[in-house]
């Protein structure tokens, strides 16, 4: 009875935290555990100890009224503007991260004050050629999600060495992952560099491709400069443009149950077993659940509108029409951080609700725990969650 008590007492953010699934949250108390301290990512062992994580943060970027969001690289100015923020959730007690910590921000105004009185670590450069902690703070901070793919790629992509255990990826799915994205990019690249067959133009197609993976490549700069896009811009395009393929890829893997967690919101079913026990709370709650369900329903149709225009995008440069697909590219980062926001909270929703439904496969729930995954639900798609700097 204690431990339900104890749970019950956890914040709904603190939830998202510990709960949401691994796009939200990279746990490096769990992950660094059989890690030896001199092969863990950070020299500051405080922040191997620690659980960092996601959390929306769009500042006004939407409309107000919880409806799509339209992407405009202009909104995303350089220091700010990044609907996806990063946080590090340091736990009282590393045994036990339910039972309440501390949340640094690194956007925060005052982010390097608390990192050094936290950590004691300073944004400077690296020792003797060895990566700072702050920049690889920076650099999970340029990603909108934590999944292990895209970390991967992007701390490859900078040449970090960092032990492959902190990635919890096997070798197979990240081979599927390139080969994915590989083969969606491919058709471009050939048709921009104007062989539809490949023939003498193989050599070439394969270093453009290889750019992918390596923007520093003199060929991913010629690609972007061919759309009329500056070349110092190369890394970005590239990196969004992965980003954008791999969402692509999570959202199969995660549309039948959302698909299946919309319709019980629409359904008799998600009323509680026992709603007559709980009559005075019953129109707050039906509010609730109709709330939530249309935030699903936002996510759902900005995710669409993203992958939508790239489609037409894509195959009007395939017809012999460059303009659309150069303006996708160029607005493609803003897309991709949204892109990113939205499949991350719909596999934290996706994760949450195979959490509580695992035991109850009719899906008919008690007010108690109807009530609690809403609020999880809730949090997960919340675009205006607030920062707390303790839990």
């Amino acid at each position: 009875m204690r431990a339900r008590k104890t749970m019950d007492s956890v914040s709904p953010i603190l939830e998202q935290i510990l709960y949401g699934g691994s796009s939200v949250s990279m746990n490096l108390i769990a992950i660094t555990r059989d890690i030896p301290e001199e092969q863990r990512m950070f020299k500051a062992q405080g922040l191997n100890s620690s659980i960092l994580f996601k959390y929306p943060s769009f500042n006004g970027l939407d409309d107000g009224g919880g409806g799509p969001i339209s992407g405009d690289d202009d909104d995303i100015a350089e220091g700010g503007g990044r609907p996806v923020e990063t946080g590090i959730y340091v736990p009282h007690n590393a045994k036990s991260p339910e039972s309440g910590g501390v949340a640094v921000y690194l956007r925060g105004h005052n982010s390097a004050l608390l990192l050094e009185e936290q950590f004691g670590i300073k944004n400077g450069p690296g020792e003797n050629g060895i990566i700072g902690d702050m920049k690889m703070l920076s650099m999970i901070d340029e990603v909108p999600s934590l999944d292990a793919f895209l970390l991967k790629t992007c701390f490859e992509a900078e040449k970090v060495n960092v032990d492959p255990r902190h990635w919890l990826i096997s070798n197979e799915e990240d081979h599927q992952l390139r080969r994915l994205i590989r083969a969606r990019i491919e058709p471009i690249v050939r048709k921009a560099l104007g062989g539809s067959g490949g023939g003498g133009n193989a050599q070439s197609i394969e270093r453009f491709l290889e750019a992918i993976w390596n923007p520093n490549l003199e060929e991913a700069g010629l690609f972007v400069s061919a759309f009329g896009i500056e070349r110092s811009e190369a890394d970005t395009i590239f990196s969004a443009w992965k980003g954008t393929t791999f969402y692509e890829y999570q959202l199969r893997r995660i549309a039948p149950r959302a698909r299946v967690i919309l319709n019980w919101l629409k359904s008799k079913d998600c009323v509680p077993v026992d709603i007559r026990m709980h009559k005075p709370y019953e129109t707050q709650l039906l509010m609730h659940i109709e709330k939530v369900g249309k935030l699903l329903d936002t996510t759902l149709m900005d995710i669409r509108g993203i992958l939508a225009d790239y489609e037409t995008a894509f195959s009007s440069f395939m017809a012999g029409k460059p303009e659309p697909f150069r303006e996708y590219l160029r607005t493609i980062r803003s897309r991709y951080w949204l892109l990113g926001y939205c499949v991350s909270a719909l596999t934290s929703v996706s994760h949450l609700d195979a959490r509580c439904m695992k035991n109850t496969p009719s899906r008919k729930l008690y007010f108690e725990g109807t009530q609690k995954l809403l609020r999880q639900f809730d949090i997960a798609l919340d675009r205006r969650r607030e920062q707390k700097g303790s839990f």
